[in-house]
């Protein structure tokens, strides 16, 4: 069943997929996207306001492909078992391919914030939010009763970061713990 309207309708959907999808990219260096999510790089709007306009080409492009390729899959397909039996080993392949490269991007993810970390002097105590989000890429197990001290020591033993220095003087050692009666 050779259909070349319906193939050249997918050609066309798959060239509009590809034109929004090319403008939706953003290169950016992982280092300087890390430095900029935790507010160490400089600081611009720009990015912040392209990003819902980025998300919809992504969306719209990734449609527009997708019903590309599929009217060319109909238009081409002679209804054989074969065909169909290939297009599935094509998706399984493709599916395990995804998953070695989720797997790797993680490990890449966890080392990139290893160096982060541990070139930056970071107080994990002034963003919980941000350390427990640190401390689940890293795999760090977080209880209801665990103090923010054992957490934060435990997330900087996985980021491989050398605990604070303790304040030196007795005037510093009183700003930073309340005692009673003081």
């Amino acid at each position: 069943m050779e259909n070349p309207e319906l193939a050249v309708i997918g050609l066309t959907c798959n060239v509009v997929g590809v034109f929004f999808l090319a403008n939706s990219i953003r290169f950016r260096e992982p280092r300087k996207a890390l430095q900029d999510a935790l507010g160490v790089g400089g600081r611009s709007l720009l990015r912040v306001r392209d990003t819902a306009l980025n998300n919809m080409q992504v969306i719209i492009g990734f449609l527009f492909l997708t019903t590309g390729f599929l009217l060319q899959v109909v238009a081409q397909w002679d209804m054989g078992v074969t065909t169909l039996a290939f297009c599935a080993g094509i998706i399984v392949f493709a599916g395990a391919v995804y998953a070695i490269g989720a797997y790797s991007s993680r490990r890449a993810f966890r080392k990139l914030l290893r160096e982060f970390f541990q070139s930056e002097d970071w107080s994990f105590t002034d963003d919980m939010e941000l350390t427990k989000e640190i401390g689940e890429a890293l795999g760090v197990p977080h209880a209801k009763d665990m103090t923010v001290e054992v957490y934060v020591h435990r997330v900087r033993q996985a980021l491989g970061v050398q605990a604070q220095p303790r304040p030196q003087n007795a005037a510093e050692r009183a700003r930073r713990i309340a005692l009673p009666g003081r």
